[in-house]
């Protein structure tokens, strides 16, 4: 299982003509990898990129139940 990089993200978001694009992925199963998730956001300037991280850390820490570390 690999992080997925914010420049995956960007290329949606530029791709396809939106502002904000946040990508949330899982792996289940135990072989061959161990399970888990990731999530990874992006906005096109400072302002969607800070709106985009405030809905990915409300889906990471209220909705999925992630533990800030």
């Amino acid at each position: 299982m690999k992080r997925i990089p914010i420049t995956a993200a960007e290329h949606v978001a530029k791709t396809y003509g939106y502002d904000q694009v946040i990508i949330y992925a899982r792996k289940v199963g135990k072989d061959p990898d161990p399970h888990g998730e990731h999530l990874t956001t992006y906005g096109v300037d400072r302002t969607h990129c800070a709106a985009a991280a405030k809905i990915g850390d409300f889906l990471k820490y209220k909705i999925m139940g992630w533990v800030k570390q």
